[in-house]
């Protein structure tokens, strides 16, 4: 039976080898379990595994592309859809797949990865190709120390981002290899009882015999599966509003490529608003022992100046003083600096890496921010407070949270859906 799924994986998704037509496109998005309980031997077979399925594709933009994500502790985006254009280089980056060997298994977040960002128009996913994901782990969800969730709530969380891309038309294999896979967590994961393959080693997964009988079933489960639009880049040019940035330049950062991460995502953001006087205007204040505020709204007009102005901010060290960050933007509102209170909605975006250095005046500082009618949204990076972000955002879902700054691409577009909501 083992043998006889991993055929039932292999000849869905080498649709060519199977001498079919069902297959005419397909993204195909590998989410590959990282963590540390795998053995590195062991790690490397599985990558060959994936490999091998690609093999007998024919890559290219207008026929199959693939994209990966590998999780553990942390996500770490491999590629995406449109990364590579042929199959050297997509076999070449499935190689290369980099065992980050973490001590935690978050799948939701992984899945979550794939649905936000992977199969979306920005990254290549086509509206008019077959949607395919290949789940592997070998165990169950484990948020371990890098999230608040409880082991069943992380179980929870994985289920609800399975059906969440399989409610969007995304076919799902989960793969479980070894005797600590959980059964219920990958029929759960799985399109279907028929898309789950387990196997007791990774050695089983060399196995590449196939056999007609399986022909009908995989390219009947490819045909069926509906092809519901791919989710769009997001837009926000109706949104009028007055939005400042605050930048955490703290030592903890750590360079100036890491903080060049952090404005790459402010930049994105911008990109995507209608930014002008009688429009959205945008301020900018960078801190760490001190803040300052590098941009004032009513200079904040032009959107290819503010982008530049933001792209040219240098690295700081110091501590982390959210609550002089928090007192600036409150001026940084005021009509005298630009501010339309009353008038449009004023908005203040926190982005830090870490616990502010005196958490009560913070605390403060934020409130008196909300109590001028300034929504807050906090956005944090391994090392920040959540319960304090939480504190100091105007509602929940204000709350983003990454496991490291290179991370921070894979929440833009979320963040992005609620500074325009």
């Amino acid at each position: 039976m083992k043998i006889l799924h991993l055929l039932v994986l292999s000849c869905f998704v080498a649709g060519y080898l199977c001498q079919r037509k069902c297959l005419k496109k397909a993204d195909i998005a590998f989410v590959v379990d990282s963590s540390s309980s795998i053995w590195p031997p062991n790690f490397d077979t599985q990558v060959h595994f994936l490999y091998d399925i690609l093999s007998p594709f024919d890559i290219s933009p207008t026929k199959t592309q693939v994209a990966a994500v590998s999780y553990s502790n942390v996500i770490r985006p491999q590629f995406q859809f449109n990364t590579y254009k042929d199959k050297t280089g997509v076999l070449g980056a499935t190689q290369n797949i980099i065992h980050t060997k973490g001590d935690a298994t978050r799948t939701y977040k992984a899945l979550e990865y794939m649905n936000d960002q992977i199969f979306t128009s920005q990254n290549g996913a086509r509206n008019d190709a077959i949607k395919i994901a290949v789940v592997t782990t070998d165990g169950e969800t484990n948020p371990g120390g890098a999230d608040s969730y409880t082991k069943e709530e992380g179980k929870e969380m994985t289920l609800l981002q399975a059906q969440r891309a399989k409610d969007n038309g995304v076919y799902v294999f989960a793969v479980g290899v070894g005797k600590k896979v959980n059964d219920q967590e990958l029929l759960g994961i799985a399109s279907g009882p028929e898309s789950v393959i387990k196997v007791d080693t990774y050695e089983e997964l060399r196995e590449n015999e196939l056999q007609d009988k399986l022909i009908d079933l995989t390219c009947e489960a490819g045909e069926n599966t509906p092809l519901p639009p791919v989710t769009p880049n997001v837009q926000c040019e109706k949104k009028k509003a007055d939005i400042i940035f605050a930048l955490d330049q703290s030592t903890s950062i750590g360079s100036q490529k890491n903080f060049s991460i952090e404005l790459d995502f402010v930049n994105y953001l911008i990109k995507k608003l209608a930014v002008a006087s009688d429009e959205t205007r945008i301020g900018a204040v960078v801190f760490s022992d001190d803040s300052e505020r590098r941009l004032e709204l009513r200079d904040g007009i032009n959107r290819d100046s503010v982008v530049d102005t933001i792209h040219k901010f240098k690295w700081g060290t110091g501590n982390t003083y959210m609550d002089k960050a928090f007192a600036d933007m409150r001026e940084g509102f005021l009509p005298a600096k630009g501010g339309r209170p009353g008038l449009v909605p004023q908005i203040a975006v926190l982005l830090t890496d870490g616990s502010a250095t005196d958490p009560y005046t913070a605390e403060s500082e934020a409130n008196k921010l909300k109590n001028n009618g300034v929504e807050i949204f906090a956005i944090g990076v391994k090392g920040a407070d959540r319960n304090a972000l939480e504190t100091y955002a105007s509602r929940p879902r204000n709350v983003f949270f990454v496991d490291e700054l290179i991370a921070l691409n894979t929440i833009s577009d979320a963040v992005l859906t609620e500074l325009c909501a």
